[in-house]
């Protein structure tokens, strides 16, 4: 029964991950296609971790992978970040806010110090 439930666990998480991949395929947008990273990073890994749990219990190689699971969930907001400024760095030539667009503005911003002074 063990093994049934930890079977069930991984096809889950194979499941989901081929889902992803082909909304991936399936969506033309680069913005859109960041979405379908989300559902492998985080529910694959976290059912991944449920099903190393049930095998090996409260080891600790259990609480590596629910670690791992962690450092997933976040990363994968920082990548996602990251991912969506350069497609729009790529888009876009002139980065400058146009006139009228409120930006937050650094003190130490040496383009704010040359318009200022």
């Amino acid at each position: 029964m063990k093994s049934i439930l930890i079977d069930v666990f991984l096809a889950g998480a194979v499941l989901i991950t081929i889902i992803s991949v082909l909304g991936m395929l399936r969506v033309r947008d680069p913005y859109q296609r960041m979405h379908y990273i989300s559902p492998p990073a985080s529910l694959s890994s976290f059912l991944i971790a449920i099903a190393i749990f049930i095998q090996r219990g409260l080891k600790p190689e259990s609480f590596k992978a629910l670690f791992v699971v962690c450092v997933l969930v976040g990363m994968n907001t920082i990548v996602t970040h990251a991912t969506a400024r350069a497609f729009r760095i790529a888009e876009v030539p002139d980065w400058d806010p146009e006139e009228g667009e409120e930006v937050p503005i650094l003190g130490g911003d040496e383009k704010v110090e040359e318009e200022r002074g």
